[in-house]
């Protein structure tokens, strides 16, 4: 029994010292080691968790902002074919206009040429008149110099007659 008062005796086992001595290791290591570390494991993950909510938002944020610049160039694109198709419609107007001026030109021209054709045309009538005149009093002049029986006077007009057609 005495062994097992000498064990019970808290002053003289090992094993109650050794039991102390634990206890007081881990206090200490909890206290000054565990918590740090705990701490510190606890502080790195909420880092990593916000680290992965942040490339989350920043995803979506890209997602965003490359929706937009999808919609932005689509837009582009509409504006630049209304763009084209103006310009087209504009060129063509232009060409209308253009068409419409050589038109309008060509007509302006071929009313002086018809004009200056039926001005050479009343010149020559004129003239074609005056020679006449001419000729009949040409065949007036021969007429009155000479005697003529009717059927010279006959002859005499007709050959002025063909000679007028003939001018």
């Amino acid at each position: 029994m005495e062994e097992v008062l000498k064990i019970m005796n808290p002053m003289s086992s090992t094993l109650f010292w050794t039991i102390i001595i634990f206890v007081i290791v881990f206090v200490g290591l909890w206290k000054f080691t565990f918590k740090p570390v705990g701490n510190m494991i606890s502080k790195r993950r909420s880092e990593i968790r916000e680290n992965i909510d942040s490339a989350h938002r920043q995803n979506e944020e890209a997602q965003k902002y490359i929706e937009e610049q999808k919609k932005e160039l689509e837009n582009a694109r509409k504006e630049a074919k209304i763009i084209v198709e103006e310009s087209k419609a504009a060129a063509q107007k232009i060409g209308e206009e253009i068409e419409q001026q050589a038109n309008t030109r060509a007509r302006t021209m071929i009313d002086v040429a018809m004009a200056e054709i039926k001005s050479e045309k009343e010149r020559s009538i004129n003239e074609v008149k005056n020679q006449m005149v001419d000729i009949a009093l040409f065949a007036s002049e021969k007429m009155i110099s000479k005697k003529l029986s009717g059927e010279e006077h006959k002859k005499i007009i007709e050959e002025s007659l063909k000679g007028i057609r003939k001018v």
